[in-house]
């Protein structure tokens, strides 16, 4: 879901991150007390707003009715705005560009970063950011310095709540552009464009479906997904349901759907499946399986494969081998070296194993 920019400034204002004084107004509502020089800016989920002239500046409070009344007819791909965002002009010295987004050549977050903003982002410098460490104040300073950016505290303020925001919100892309810098050193975001996973923003997006068999099943993959229900009926698998969690979702999520998939009765083996994941945080979306897996009574018993990659795999897997170990789950953990299919193989050989012994 793309954030308006009001939504995200107010996002940013939740996160300690400056903006300009300003006013969300409808079609009849009075100018704003605030002072000119002003810019209204069109509320539509649209990049580029002031190359198709939907920002405009407005010198006197002469102008206001004006250009308020054009801003509200003019048609911006497709799209009429129902408020307008009136902020107070800012009188910057310097502006900068900085984002956080997902890499799927790197398979991390990166952070880009440019001394310019506006056009000046087709330079930006991209740096990969590593899951494990997250952002420390050394990396920032790295990030700034081989950026050839004054490192100052009010700066590196600045970037570590932008990253604040993109990994507790979950979000796909946050972006400032441009981030302007004040006589007196402070930064205030000019713009604000934020993209949140809709499955994050409403779990009950998910895809559920309840089926006749006994393997529950947590997928994450989308179409990759279906052809995994195909490869376990193939080995004589029967599902139970059908889900799919794909995104970037938190453990809170995970766990909600682990304790709807696993409540089912009579099941005899679970198949946690996905492919190599560019987006999703593997330790997370596996703490919040363990934290669904705890809330099942009685405790399964029954084989739980895990076949997952991407961020943070070994992290996981490490945690979910000490909690096997401890809690006495019935685990057993693959990466990319095994199949998404063989993995299928293998949780039936094993539950049929199971089913022998018992």
């Amino acid at each position: 879901m793309k954030l308006l920019e009001y939504q995200g400034k107010e996002l940013f204002k939740q996160y300690g991150i400056n903006v300009p004084e300003g006013k969300l107004i409808g079609k009849n509502s009075p100018k704003p007390l605030l002072k000119t020089p002003l810019v209204l800016k069109s509320q539509v989920p649209v990049g580029d707003r002031k190359k198709e002239g939907g920002i405009l500046f407005v010198k006197n409070s002469q102008a206001f009715l004006s250009k308020k009344r054009k801003l509200f007819n003019k048609k911006i791909s497709g799209f009429l705005p129902e408020k307008l965002l009136v902020e107070e002009s800012i009188p910057y010295t310097k502006e900068f560009y900085v984002s956080f987004s997902y890499d799927t050549g790197v398979r991390k977050p990166v952070i880009s970063i440019s001394e310019k903003g506006g056009s000046g982002i087709k330079k930006a410098k991209i740096f990969p950011i590593n899951l494990s460490f997250g952002l420390p104040d050394f990396y920032i300073r790295d990030i700034l310095f081989q950026s050839k950016i004054k490192p100052t505290s009010e700066l590196k303020k600045v970037i570590l709540s932008l990253w604040k925001i993109f990994e507790k919100e979950k979000a796909l892309l946050v972006e400032v552009n441009p981030l302007f810098e004040l006589k007196n050193g402070s930064f205030v975001a000019g713009d604000a464009k934020v993209i949140l996973d809709n499955h994050v923003v409403n779990p009950k997006l998910q895809p559920y479906l309840d089926l006749p068999g006994n393997i529950a099943i947590l997928a994450s993959g989308g179409g990759a997904s279906m052809i995994n229900l195909d490869a376990l009926m193939h080995y004589g698998g029967k599902p139970a349901n059908y889900v799919e969690y794909s995104g970037n979702p938190p453990a809170s999520v995970v766990e909600e759907l682990t304790v709807r998939v696993l409540s089912r009765p009579n099941l005899i083996g679970c198949w946690t499946v996905g492919g190599t994941a560019n987006f999703t945080d593997i330790y997370e979306t596996m703490l919040g399986f363990v934290q669904g897996l705890r809330k099942i009574k009685p405790k399964p018993s029954y084989p739980i494969v895990v076949r997952r990659d991407g961020p943070r795999r070994e992290e996981a897997f490490k945690m979910l081998k000490e909690v096997a170990k401890k809690e006495r789950y019935n685990f057993h953990l693959f990466g990319p070296e095994t199949e998404m299919s063989e993995s299928a193989k293998i949780l039936i050989n094993l539950v049929r194993k199971d089913e022998h012994s018992s």
